[in-house]
């Protein structure tokens, strides 16, 4: 096994178990386990080093479980709820979506 194939097995095996780390979350209508790290934004947002980043998440999302990578500003609904886009990027096959309440990217 490949260094990249045993990366995807650990991705598929261990972190994204609802078990161990992740949680079941419908996003855009569709049931995907994410992991919800809201205590990295301290150290990856301005915003939130001053007080106004309320209602602000980090979500880890497998790529193959969102069509494609979303872009700052589109909507995504988790949960029942509407968020829009801060930030995302695909780091090795996961999705590290920041989102927030209101429209500010």
């Amino acid at each position: 096994m490949t260094f990249k194939e045993q990366e995807q097995a650990d991705i598929d095996n261990v972190f994204f178990k609802t078990d161990e780390f992740a949680e079941d979350v419908i996003i855009g209508g569709k049931s995907v386990p994410i992991i919800n790290d809201d205590d990295a934004l301290q150290g990856k947002s301005d915003v939130y080093a001053m007080g106004l980043a309320e209602g602000e998440q980090l979500l880890f999302i497998k790529e193959k479980d969102l069509n494609r990578l979303p872009l700052p500003g589109e909507q995504m609904t988790v949960g029942d709820k509407q968020w829009y886009i801060r930030h995302a990027i695909n780091n090795s096959g996961i999705y590290e979506i920041r989102i927030g309440r209101d429209r500010a990217f």
